[in-house]
């Protein structure tokens, strides 16, 4: 097959050679500024890149503001663009696509698959975010997981691994979920499981807090009971659980890591955008 990898971070770079190595041709555009192998040809135009592809795969997420998100890219690419230039019948993989993308690519005769609904993925995917997070609680903290408090804002699938890493590294963990049956659910794991409304009276008994709930769960009034010490997290995508800029002003370490696995493991992220795009594939072929 011919594939066509169109932006992307290191996991797009990766995904290049591994697709490479099983053997398909592969075409890049918007990774003018990657190394990428030499058998991988960097095309020069967005359609000497996409001509016969059987797919092309775009970035996860694959869009920001209306634009390809091509870090690597030479220059802008806006959404609408690309689809005109893609030919009907084509296959388009890409994560987290706006419902605007995916129904221009419908009108144009497009097959547009989003790799943040395979099931597959997203479990793989949290469970590399959940592992990146650890990392992240390390490297800006002096104190030891073991032994640590933390508490878990949202009980998604990042939270609910992170929860079960955290534990079994010897940390105290604490759940805050919405939802009765989460929390019963969370007991029932052997976390301590907290209701939003009681956090404000509990929060200066954590030294890490991480949130996944890409809501504001964290008030104004919650940050400023967070013990001294304490680390903030956010894991979440905008507008995220909590004002950074307050906590920072107020002197609590606030980090940002937002897409953790192309940063942290980006070569098994890689893997499992290939295979999600393989599942994807067979489905069609059937």
């Amino acid at each position: 097959m011919k594939f066509a990898v169109i932006g992307g971070d290191r996991r797009a770079v990766l995904l290049c050679s591994l697709l490479a190595r099983d053997g398909h041709r592969v075409h890049s555009f918007a990774l003018e500024k990657a190394e990428l192998p030499g058998e991988i040809p960097k095309a020069g135009c967005l359609q000497g890149c996409i001509y016969g592809a059987d797919c092309v795969i775009l970035p996860v997420p694959a869009e920001k503001g209306g634009f390809l998100n091509a870090p690597y890219g030479a220059s802008p690419c806006r959404m609408d663009e690309l689809i005109s230039a893609l030919w009907p019948g084509q296959i388009v993989c890409g994560g987290k696509l706006s419902e605007k993308s995916r129904l221009g690519m419908i009108a144009a005769g497009l097959h547009p698959e989003d790799i943040m609904q395979q099931p597959e993925f997203t479990v793989g995917n949290a469970a590399l975010t959940a592992e990146g997070a650890v990392a992240a609680l390390i490297q800006n903290s002096e104190r030891s997981i073991l032994g640590s408090r933390a508490l878990v804002c949202g009980w998604g699938r990042i939270g609910r691994i992170l929860a079960l890493r955290l534990r079994a590294m010897g940390a105290k963990v604490a759940i805050a979920a919405r939802s009765p049956g989460d929390r019963a659910l969370a007991r029932a794991f052997g976390c301590r499981p907290l209701d939003y409304s009681q956090l404000e009276a509990e929060l200066d008994g954590f030294d890490f807090v991480i949130n996944t709930v890409p809501a504001k769960v964290l008030t104004d009034p919650m940050l400023c009971c967070l013990a001294e010490g304490a680390l903030l997290l956010e894991l979440a995508s905008p507008p995220g659980g909590f004002d950074r800029t307050l906590a920072e002003n107020i002197g609590i370490k606030a980090v940002a890591a937002p897409g953790l696995p192309g940063k942290t493991s980006p070569y098994s992220a890689a893997e499992l955008i290939r295979d999600a795009v393989y599942h994807i594939i067979r489905e069609q072929e059937e």
